[in-house]
């Protein structure tokens, strides 16, 4: 019995610690889905996760918190879509700006407010939920239930996503969006609108993620406590085939991985071996998979927008034809 105890409190602490990395995943998924790529997602969970810490300080709500994240979040995406949608920058830089400015603000911004750089004060997060009847089973209990309800509101939003993905005209659009925007344009369809929309959504999502991150466990922000969860989200959305189910299986994997580095760590072993778990595993998964990874054909390609300039529309067009679909 003492066995499935063990067991069950491994489960459960693996779980806590996949819910920042699957709302993380969700945010890469919608985005690359409609054809922009966001490697800015571990930028957006610090500062969403600084947001997060004050609406929950200066109102001791933590929903509060959790929706300063989420504008934290659609905020940076934001500025990844004007630039990348509508003056055809390039993703990639975009999404490393953003890793620099987010945590670079929210260090600023946390020095202004509680004249530290460290780490926050204590603000009000999350508490554990048990579902009734289930929490007093013993072991599976402890498997399904006592976790905060941020993490039950991050299970349902992979649910409802990859429902809204595979079986609206809403999903099939972003997905056509993804794959050849010009076949897309010919129906009428406002390419442009469609794939902000996309990437506002996403970074909803990662805004989130970087809230749960803050208040569902510490309940303090620490200056990058994300410690690389964004990158592991961005592996985990190719590991799991662009799609929200698989991503979520994918970040089951890290989450695991994370939890066994912490039971390691609490029987003596070195620091710097488990920190890497995580990461190897993410390695691992990308070239097990590597093989028969598809992408969405026009993930990464600007689609030319009026806004830019001649020479870069030619540009754009030229490689948005290249890495169509095949005839």
């Amino acid at each position: 019995m003492d066995f499935w105890i063990s067991f069950a409190n491994f489960f459960a602490s693996a779980i806590r610690l996949t819910a920042p990395i699957a709302l993380g995943t969700l945010a890469c998924t919608i985005s690359e889905r409609a054809g922009v790529i966001n490697i800015g997602i571990e930028g957006s969970m610090i500062f969403s996760g600084f947001l997060a810490a004050v609406g929950s300080y200066y109102t001791g709500s933590p929903w509060v918190g959790l929706l300063c994240g989420c504008a934290g979040g659609a905020f940076l995406a934001l500025i990844l879509g004007v630039l990348a949608i509508y003056c055809n920058g390039q993703q990639i830089v975009i999404g490393i700006g953003l890793n620099l400015f987010g945590p670079g603000f929210a260090y600023m911004l946390m020095r202004a407010l509680w004249d530290t750089t460290g780490i926050s004060p204590w603000v009000e997060g999350f508490h554990a939920v048990n579902i009734p009847v289930l929490s007093n089973i013993p072991v599976l209990g402890t498997m399904l239930s006592g976790y905060p309800s941020c993490v039950y509101l991050g299970l349902l939003a992979v649910a409802v996503m990859q429902y809204l993905l595979r079986r609206t005209a809403w999903g099939l659009r972003i997905r056509a969006v993804g794959e050849n925007p010009a076949a897309v344009a010919t129906l009428g369809i406002n390419v442009y609108r469609l794939r902000l929309r996309a990437v506002l959504l996403g970074g909803v999502f990662a805004g989130m993620a970087g809230a749960v991150m803050c208040l569902s466990s510490a309940n303090v922000f620490v200056n990058d406590m994300s410690a690389g969860t964004g990158f592991m989200a961005f592996a985990a959305n190719q590991f799991g085939q662009w799609s929200p189910v698989g991503g979520y299986l994918a970040t089951l994997l890290f989450g695991v991985m994370s939890a066994l580095r912490m039971r390691l760590q609490s029987f003596g072993v070195a620091t710097q071996l488990t920190q890497m778990l995580p990461y190897l595993a993410a390695l691992i998964g990308i070239k097990l998979t590597g093989m028969r990874m598809r992408a969405p054909a026009a993930n990464g390609a600007s689609y030319p927008h009026p806004l830019s300039a001649p020479r870069v529309r030619r540009k754009a067009a030229a490689a948005a034809s290249t890495k169509g679909p095949k005839a």
